[in-house]
């Protein structure tokens, strides 16, 4: 008689929901990000400085949902990653909130 060892494999499945999901938080983010620079054609902005804020402000934010969406999705390592990053985006807007309401800025 001989010993039948069976390994295991560690094997993700993406399943047809997960990538369903996927493509559409990304189209969504399409019409979020898209709608938001088209506020600009329709209100422009009193200066071009104004406006180059306004845009890299939409460009940055763009990026950090996309690479939040994407990882996500990579599996269990990344969503570890993702709501790590979220805590500590959150954790950053509560101690900003608090410095800018302390140090106010003249206008």
């Amino acid at each position: 008689m001989g010993n039948n060892i069976q390994t295991s494999q560690n094997i993700e499945n993406i399943t047809e929901k997960e990538v369903g999901m996927r493509k559409l938080l990304n189209i969504i983010g399409i019409f979020i990000f898209g709608g938001t620079a088209l506020t600009n054609v329709s209100t422009p902005l009193p200066s071009s400085e104004d406006t180059k804020e306004f845009l890299l402000f939409i460009v940055g934010s763009a990026i950090i949902y996309y690479f939040l969406v994407n990882i996500y999705f990579i599996g269990e390592v990344g969503r570890k990653i993702f709501f790590t990053i979220l805590i500590l985006l959150g954790c950053f807007s509560i101690f900003m909130a608090f410095y800018l309401g302390a140090n106010s800025v003249p206008h």
